[in-house]
């Protein structure tokens, strides 16, 4: 009696029918991966309640309050998730992506850290750090600045890793997303860019100062209301050095990998950048506005809002390739013909 082929551990191995997915055999490499993910999102999630900076005398803390905590846990939450995915196997395109974007996102991270630990930070002006408005003249980093360090470069590592091992990893689908993806491709570029003039705007910022004087006007004096900017409110790219560099590589992230992560295979993997791109956009608006309404001296702007809207635009992004249906043709519509063949269906 013949002995049965013994399965090749790089083919298919089972089919979900539900959402036509095939799924392969999920090397060990790659479940490492996952698990390395998950080592760096819980470094960045222990950074956010310990001290940060030392900025001129003052301790800067992401987790000030519940609400800032609970917002800054966010991003790190979903890459702890995205690992668990990849760490089980269970759609590992789906979390893969999502690790990819981290790494890369990460990257941009890791120079605004090294920034505020370089001498170029010491420039003795006021900045809106953390929902404070602080004298940068002297910036000295403390212990979750080193362990926040830790969680990007491991994610940066994962990064990488994921690029390499992303074709080792079996998991395809119909394709039936491939007519819907120019038009997701054109709305995840349009609302990078939308992220990135959002963040080049500042999320939030100190209002006016107003002072109303007594000036003579038509031969008597009157009140005069005169507006002082007070500064603190940085840019995107308003800060030199590393900070300026890391600026240049995030947008180039939101506007360029959001686009290459529409044409990722299968169908989940596109969910899996999208909602990548949701989650840290919408960590980073959430921040903002929750450190604008806690505090008396800075508010919410017009970048803070519109970086929120922005991030809610790549949530509907992340349902729409999740959902996307192909529109119904006839088949012979669009397809070549000979002429004889036409001459005939002509004829019956």
């Amino acid at each position: 009696m013949r002995k049965p082929a013994k399965r090749s551990s790089g083919r298919p191995s089972r089919r979900e029918p539900a959402g036509e997915v095939i799924l392969g055999s999920v090397p060990g490499v790659t479940r490492l991966i996952g698990a390395l993910a998950i080592v760096g999102g819980l470094l960045l999630a222990v950074a956010v309640v310990l001290p940060q900076l030392d900025v001129g005398g003052e301790q800067v803390v992401l987790g000030t309050t519940p609400a800032t905590a609970l917002v800054s846990w966010t991003w790190p939450l979903l890459v702890i998730l995205a690992g668990v995915s990849v760490g089980l196997g269970r759609y590992p395109r789906l979390g893969l992506a999502a690790l990819g974007v981290a790494g890369a996102v990460s990257v941009a991270g890791l120079l605004f850290e090294l920034y505020w630990a370089s001498e170029i930070a010491d420039r003795g002006r006021y900045e809106i750090i953390a929902g404070q408005r602080l004298l940068t003249s002297e910036v000295q980093p403390l212990s979750g600045w080193y362990v926040t360090l830790a969680g990007l470069t491991v994610l940066i590592g994962v990064g990488f890793a994921v690029a390499w091992s992303w074709s080792r990893v079996v998991m395809d689908d119909s394709e039936s997303l491939d007519p819907g993806r120019p038009v997701l491709g054109g709305l995840a570029a349009a609302g990078g860019v939308l992220a990135v003039l959002s963040l080049g705007a500042t999320l939030v910022q100190i209002p006016d100062q107003v002072t109303v004087t007594q000036q003579p006007i038509a031969g008597a004096l009157r009140p005069v209301e005169t507006l002082i900017p007070v500064e603190g409110a940085i840019g995107l790219f308003d800060r030199p050095g590393l900070a300026l560099t890391g600026g240049l590589v995030l947008s180039g992230v939101l506007v360029l990998f959001s686009l290459f992560g529409t044409t990722l295979r299968p169908r989940l993997a596109v969910v899996g950048a999208m909602g990548a791109f949701a989650g840290y956009l919408m960590a980073l608006a959430a921040r903002a506005l929750v450190e604008a309404a806690g505090s008396g001296e800075i508010e919410a702007t017009v970048g803070g809002w519109g970086l929120l809207v922005v991030s809610v635009g790549f949530a509907g992004l992340t349902v729409l390739a999740l959902r996307w249906r192909p529109p119904a043709r006839p088949i012979s519509r669009g397809l070549p013909m000979r002429a004889a063949s036409r001459r005939a269906l002509k004829n019956g």
